[in-house]
């Protein structure tokens, strides 16, 4: 049994933050990478936009939908065997996709991928809650959700290379390798879920216990920004048939979005976790996400080089979100509650994230244009923004409860 870690050593902690963004980095890349490799599938496969886009929502909504059962048995399992059993997932989508022989294979280890996005949250923040104490959780929340955006970044630098030099298959192959290696960190590093009869007592009582009212505001809050910001899987096809961008820029652009939001997401965590302002912190991104939508629809309409810009306000607003959020959804639920508590909010956010990018797909296939696009993403996007602003103003989002 692997002894109980000493959480005050600056070192686990930064150990510990790492797994688990790798953890988050191994649940959602497969949709990532869809996107990031759509120019290179599109041309292999004969598909359309909106087949690529359906990949994309097999795996964004099939996550929404079981994200609350997940939650679920993530507080059952335990954050070390659940966070086990999402990279043993992750990993066998991943050799799946690249082993299926056409588009229609594909579905089913994009299917189990979204069984490996569901668990991401509800697994990691049960692993924050249960080893680090509040007041310490701002900069590894922040860490563990830059996971995904780091992803991202690598990702869109390196399939595109991957890609031309060895096809798209040997790309999303290679990333079995992630999950592979933190499937072997999880079983050396982290302790046993071992629980005494009065610990399983009190998880089975909290299972009854109704959730915080700021769950559901996050659960909405995050189905608008994920629907807004869908666009980001289109961002290489946008850049490469609207701009007329090279398939590796468009890669590059999307990877720039990740890039810019590894950091921020550090630091607006721990700027909502030291000032205590989550809430207020969720109100500015969400505007700050529409300013990036206005920049892209700009660089469709005049300069391209507006796309490099928009990418970085992206990433500093829409693609940093979820740091303030699950920071949010960790200190509100607590240990006991906080696998289901994020599964409730993975349910708005997965949703809305998965049915955009088919939709967006469909408009441009339709239109041949992505102004519609942009401006469906600005309305969600410009929703959020009120919905977190009346949530300020009704005094319940001062604070984190």
């Amino acid at each position: 049994m692997t002894p109980a870690p000493d959480t005050s050593r600056l070192s686990w902690r930064f150990a510990f933050a790492g797994l688990l963004a790798v953890g988050m980095a191994a649940a959602t890349l497969m949709p990532v990478g869809l996107g990031i490799l759509a120019p290179f599938m599109r041309d292999d496969l004969g598909i359309s936009r909106a087949q690529i886009g359906g990949l994309i929502a097999t795996a964004t909504l099939g996550a929404a939908v079981i994200s609350p059962l997940t939650g679920r048995v993530t507080d059952s399992l335990g954050g070390r065997r659940a966070l086990a059993l999402m990279f043993a997932l992750a990993a066998i989508a991943f050799a799946g996709v690249a082993l299926a022989p056409s588009y229609w294979w594909m579905l089913l280890p994009v299917a189990i991928a979204a069984l490996a996005q569901a668990g991401g949250n509800p697994v990691t923040n049960k692993l924050i809650a249960a080893h680090t104490p509040a007041g310490r959780r701002g900069v590894v929340t922040g860490i563990k959700q830059s996971g995904v955006q780091a992803g991202v970044f690598v990702s869109g630098l390196v399939m595109p290379v991957l890609a031309e030099a060895w096809g798209w298959r040997t790309a999303i192959g290679v990333v079995v390798a992630v999950p592979a290696v933190g499937l072997l960190v999880t079983y050396l590093s982290l302790p046993s879920d071992h629980r005494t009869t009065a610990e399983h007592e009190a998880i089975a009582h909290t299972r009854r216990d109704r959730l915080p009212s700021g769950i559901t505001f996050l659960a909405v809050y995050g189905g608008l920004m994920g629907f807004g910001a869908a666009y980001s899987f289109l961002i290489p096809l946008f850049a490469e048939e609207a701009l007329g961008m090279t398939a590796r820029a468009g890669g590059a652009a999307a990877g720039l979005i990740g890039f810019t939001a590894l950091f921020a997401r550090i630091a607006w965590s721990r700027y909502a976790d030291v000032r205590r302002r989550h809430d207020f912190t969720l109100a500015v991104l969400a505007v700050g996400s529409v300013t990036a939508v206005l920049v892209f629809m700009a660089a469709d309409a005049g300069p391209a080089w507006l796309l490099w810009v928009g990418a970085v306000i992206a990433g500093v607003s829409s693609s940093s979100w979820n740091s303030v959020g699950m920071l949010s959804v960790i200190d509100r639920a607590g240990e006991e509650r906080s696998g289901r508590a994020s599964g409730v909010v993975m349910l708005g956010f997965l949703t809305g994230l998965g049915v955009a990018p088919t939709l967006f797909g469909w408009m441009v296939d339709r239109t041949d244009s992505y102004t519609p696009m942009w401006l469906t993403s600005m309305g969600a996007l410009g929703l959020a923004a009120m919905v977190s602003i009346w949530w300020l103003r009704s005094g319940r989002g001062s604070g984190t409860r």
